[in-house]
């Protein structure tokens, strides 16, 4: 912990709990987890994701998938519900022979640690919790969360070798993450969802970006500000100047709350959903530039099919149709037709089980 607090500049309110787990253990602890980070039922989790084409298959097996990719990464974890550290005696097998296995392990106790910080110093486990409504929100929170954690640790690991960490940080190696990203897919399972792969990086790789610039910009000091004005959504951290220009002014930009669309509100909906850029761009790649916002609605007959209703805003005409034309071809190519309309810079896209409900959303 003093290791900690010297090189991020702030002191724990009190000792952290901590528990040692085997690593047999762990799966029955990441479960619950993940189980507490849904909104809804896992299964419903893995119905959303298929319905929207993130995944491609329907498997409840995802669940399994998922827990698989999370156990071949964790050497150690914060749980911010019970505010514990959580150690793990083995190295998972995957990162076997990755380096130092003492200095890999203390980094992993320093990162996690952070987390611990975050939580107490910025409340971060009360702000996560008030986001869990909106996954956008949620994952830009957690890129400020994790890139401070992966930077702090980079500092560790660079004072270690008599580094001080400001003689990087104005490196392009520091920002050189391709190697970290190589090293980091060589220890996941090929079959895992791309999906899965993504969304486990984007926080951290992304992250470390967002709060190396802010570092920049203002040392620790500047990373403080940024807990009490956070990103709102993964546009702010993928076009971080937009964001840094909003904290300068000093404006905050509340989370969106799950809401119905006006009129098209159904006794089966399962979900309203707030997608942001980063998902838009895994599925649309390019096309999701000019993002400003969405929603998305999942609703389910009563035999369980699936109803995507996606209204999303654009920055410009061209956007919006740019979009529009990408997004439908993607379906197309899944074998899906969808109901389709643009208006100026708002696109509706509609597909599923409930043909009615669709053409009449996109009205």
């Amino acid at each position: 912990m003093r290791e900690v607090e010297r090189l991020r500049g702030l002191t724990f309110v009190h000792d952290v709990a901590q528990r040692t787990v085997n690593r047999d253990d762990l799966r029955a602890l990441l479960r619950a987890e993940v189980v507490k980070s849904f909104p809804y039922a896992p299964e419903q989790y893995v119905e959303i994701l298929s319905a929207f084409q993130l995944v491609d298959t329907r498997s409840p097996e995802l669940i399994e998938t998922l827990l698989d990719l999370y156990q071949s990464q964790v050497l150690a974890f914060y749980d911010p519900r019970s505010h514990t550290y959580f150690a793990v005696r083995e190295l998972p097998a995957a990162v076997v022979g990755l380096g130092d296995p003492d200095l890999l392990q203390q980094s992993v106790v320093v990162h996690e640690l952070v987390h611990a910080l975050q939580d107490q110093r910025f409340g971060a486990s009360q702000r996560d919790a008030q986001l869990l409504d909106d996954a956008d929100a949620e994952l830009a929170y957690h890129a400020l969360l994790e890139g401070e954690a992966t930077l702090v640790m980079i500092a560790y690991v660079m004072d270690r070798a008599g580094q001080p960490l400001d003689s990087a940080i104005n490196s392009e190696v520091l920002m050189n993450l391709a190697s970290i990203t190589a090293a980091a897919d060589k220890t996941i399972d090929a079959s895992t969802p791309r999906y899965f792969v993504e969304s486990l990086k984007f926080p951290y790789l992304e992250g470390l970006r967002l709060v190396v610039e802010g570092y920049r910009r203002g040392g620790w000091k500047e990373i403080d500000r940024m807990h009490a004005n956070p990103p709102r959504s993964t546009r702010e951290v993928l076009h971080r100047e937009e964001y840094f220009k909003r904290l300068d002014v000093g404006v905050e930009r509340r989370a969106s709350a799950r809401r119905w669309p006006e009129g098209h509100r159904s006794t089966g909906t399962l979900s309203v959903e707030h997608i942001g850029e980063f998902q838009w761009r895994f599925l649309v790649g390019e096309a999701a530039a000019g993002w400003v916002d969405d929603r998305v609605t999942f609703v389910q007959n009563p035999a369980c099919d699936m109803t995507v209703l996606a209204e999303t805003q654009w920055e410009t005409a061209d956007n919006a149709r740019a979009f529009r034309d990408a997004y439908v071809a993607l379906l197309r190519r899944r074998g899906i037709e969808p109901s389709v309309s643009i208006e100026d810079r708002v696109v509706k896209v509609a597909y599923g089980a409930q043909m009615e409900l669709a053409e009449g959303f996109v009205r």
